[in-house]
This record gives structure tokens, C-alpha cells and sequence, in this order.
């Protein structure tokens, strides 16, 4: 249960920083850093949740299925 708290705190830190970037490129001045930052964070953060779900399912503490079994 814990793996899945943390897997669904990750989604949520990617959504915060989708939303953030969408405001600095909203608001910002186009010569900003901060849209930058926030797509590195974003993309970061993705990577290391499809890091994460791969461990996970190694160690088996996530079981993959598929659809209609």
C-alpha cells in the first residue's frame, strides 16, 4: 500500500508541475527559465515513476494484468 501512496504523490507532483509551467508560460516574460525548469521537473519526474514501477515489479510489490483477465 505504501508503493501506491508514493506512485499516486508522483502523479500528483507531475500534475502540479504541468500546471505550473502552464502558468509561467502564461504570465512570465518570454526570455523565463521557469517554463524550462518545470518541463525538466516534469519530464524527471516521469521518468523516474516508470524507474520506480519497474523496481516495483521486479520485487514483486506490483502485480502488472492486463485487460479482461
Amino acid at each position: 500500500m505504501l508503493f501506491k501512496t508514493a506512485i499516486v504523490l508522483l502523479l500528483l507532483f507531475v500534475i502540479v508541475s504541468l500546471f505550473t509551467g502552464f502558468y509561467f508560460l502564461m504570465r512570465d516574460p518570454s526570455s523565463s527559465q521557469r517554463i524550462i525548469k518545470a518541463l525538466f521537473l516534469r519530464v524527471g519526474l516521469s521518468l523516474f515513476i516508470m524507474l520506480f514501477l519497474g523496481i516495483g515489479i521486479y520485487f514483486g510489490w506490483v502485480l502488472p494484468h492486463g485487460f479482461g483477465q
